[in-house]
């Protein structure tokens, strides 16, 4: 009898297609979260909510990142970031709990490490100054949506830069 039971069962089992899938799927629902079988809810949930960090002359005309300031609009973002944890770590709030006066001082901050590292020959001739914007995109009943720029800091340029 328990040989019959488990040639029957033997035999369902290996009709079930993609069998290596199926052991997985189930030997990694049994250990959930332990590590090294860890999930990534990074990749499972995307955001309403999507910014860029970028940088303009006094005229609002955006300058090229890397040619300008040796670094990629992706780097300043995380610069950006950065800076915005530590001011509103601080305060021990949260990332979206950041108000305008928060984000200005973390723009501020990141324009005065990109200042100094301006190539001046990359820069155009009339630019006299930068400014840092955060620029926002939303999901809105299916469609993207782009917010109004935010200007996050300013900073004047001396002649010898």
């Amino acid at each position: 009898m328990r040989m019959a039971f488990f040639s029957a069962w033997a035999w369902g089992w290996r009709r079930i297609p993609f069998f290596p899938c199926v052991a997985v799927v189930g030997i990694l629902f049994g250990l959930k979260e332990r590590y090294p079988f860890s999930n990534f809810p990074m990749y499972s949930n995307v955001d309403v909510e999507a910014d860029i960090v970028y940088v303009t002359d006094q005229s609002d005309r955006a300058l090229p990142m890397d040619a300008v300031f040796r670094t990629g609009s992706g780097t300043a973002k995380k610069m950006y970031k950065k800076e915005l944890m530590a001011v509103v770590g601080a305060g021990g709030r949260k990332l979206k709990a950041a108000t305008a006066e928060d984000r200005a001082a973390a723009g501020r901050a990141v324009l005065g490490t990109l200042g100094p590292r301006v190539r001046a020959k990359a820069l155009p001739p009339e630019a006299l100054g930068l400014r840092l914007y955060r620029l926002t995109f939303r999901l809105e009943n299916g469609a993207l949506a782009q917010l109004a720029p935010e200007q996050l800091a300013e900073l004047t340029l001396s002649k010898n830069e």
